[in-house]
């Protein structure tokens, strides 16, 4: 009889960790997060220019709106993330920021914009004053209830409100939803103003808004997203906020700049951040070893520096890919492997994952269109007509397909011609990155 496999979550502690030192989410503004921003937060430090800008915005008193730019995978959220931690935690003048980022969604317009930013800062709110409290103010129940969030509340016999109109008074509980629909922007503003009040009788000079996911509302047609700035110019104007944009490269000079009561509101430069070096990615990934550490001092690198610095120059120092491609060898791994794995070996199994997810979903044909856009890296219909010789109906069919696969996006598009480009991840399979 064969000896059953030992279903434990080790995957990471045969190597001396507690978890995964390449996890790819953005470092947490939460002290307890087993990777807390406060803690392994490296780089881009006070001298840089990304930090001067997103300090020197944040020094401004009353408020504003920001855009953070730069290329996907290379720290963004993270930055915004540790200048929330040391507004909210070591500045003089303190600025109360919510738990995580907002994310901005396709189909939003002002309405949802409002209902997020008021729902987001009414959480942190009632974080620091406590459940207890929480539940039993008026102002963050209502915000709670027209959220979309159920409200269960304890009430004396001869208590009761009403929230926006919904009923649900008197009685020992009680629970209310209210629609979305159901409360008007101006209400919606007069909600958000409140909460800020309230901030500030805590002591706050503000609050810092964090959004992300832009390139969501761009990606299809930047109009859209140039849309739901001039729907929302009023709402950025709020007192006491600091509204902090996280995008894509080129999103302030393509979006925000041509649209000049838009552009009014802004602080004056773009915040670009350009990857990592490389010194402060094997800093991170060390760091990052250290306090996952299961004994002090005491673990295995999963891989070595030359297979790091060669997924650095693979990815262009975009981190994420980095973290990304080193925790898919791990967890290919087999059972009680310990040791380091050595760059040779590792840009050969990368390679070999790569093409076993690309065979079983694509056919030959569309697997030679796809070598031809890889090599690329950005391409066009035309371009891939040209390099593999297919007709122009077939590649247009193929594209089409690689991008349903997410094997490739449509990254621009000037005048009749679509620019598109493959995912960032299958630049392991260049030709050239790897001889």
């Amino acid at each position: 009889m064969t000896s059953k496999p030992r279903l434990t979550q080790n995957l990471w502690e045969r190597f001396g960790f507690r978890d995964n030192p390449y996890d790819t989410r953005a470092l947490s503004l939460s002290p307890e997060s087993a990777l807390s921003v406060a803690e392994a937060f490296v780089g881009r430090g006070e001298k840089s220019n990304e930090w001067r800008l997103l300090t020197n915005f944040l020094r401004n008193p009353g408020g504003g709106c920001a855009v953070v730019e730069g290329d996907v995978g290379v720290g963004k959220t993270t930055f915004v993330n540790f200048h929330r931690y040391l507004w909210e935690n070591e500045a003089e003048t303190k600025l109360l920021t919510p738990a995580s980022e907002i994310s901005v969604q396709r189909d939003w317009g002002v309405r949802e914009f409002l209902l997020s930013v008021v729902g987001a800062l009414a959480g942190r709110l009632a974080l620091k004053m406590g459940q207890s409290a929480a539940t039993k103010d008026e102002l963050l129940t209502e915000v709670s209830a027209l959220t979309g969030v159920l409200v269960r509340e304890s009430l004396n016999l001869s208590g009761g409100i009403s929230v926006l109109g919904s009923g649900a008074t008197g009685g020992k509980s009680k629970s209310t939803i209210v629609h979305r629909g159901e409360v008007s922007v101006p209400a919606l503003k007069q909600y958000l103003d409140r909460l800020l009040a309230r901030v500030r009788k805590a002591r706050f000079a503000g609050s810092i808004l964090h959004l992300n996911n832009l390139e969501l509302l761009a990606r299809d047609d930047p109009r859209r997203l140039a849309r739901f700035f001039d729907e929302t110019r009023d709402s950025l104007q709020t007192p006491h906020v600091y509204f902090i944009f996280v995008g894509y490269t080129g999103m302030f000079q393509e979006i925000i700049v041509p649209v000049e009561r838009v552009r009014s509101v802004f602080f004056g430069h773009p915040i670009h951040l350009p990857p990592l070096s490389k010194q402060d990615v094997h800093s991170a990934i060390k760091l990052r070893y250290k306090l996952l550490a299961l004994k002090k001092n005491k673990w295995i690198a999963p891989v070595d520096d030359e297979l790091i610095d060669h997924l650095y120059n693979v990815f262009a120092g975009k981190i994420r890919f980095i973290m990304d491609a080193i925790t898919t060898l791990v967890t290919s791994l087999p059972e009680g492997v310990t040791s380091t794995l050595s760059a040779d070996d590792a840009r050969e199994m990368l390679q070999q994952l790569a093409w076993e997810r690309i065979h079983s979903l694509l056919t030959d044909s569309e697997q030679g269109v796809l070598a031809a856009a890889v090599e690329q890296g950005r391409f066009t219909n035309s371009s891939l007509v040209k390099a593999t010789g297919k007709s122009k109906q077939n590649v247009a069919k193929y594209v089409k397909r690689l991008v349903e696969l997410n094997f490739a996006y449509q990254a621009e598009k000037r005048g009749r011609s679509v620019f598109y480009e493959t995912s960032p991840e299958l630049a392991l399979l260049r030709r050239n990155e790897n001889d």
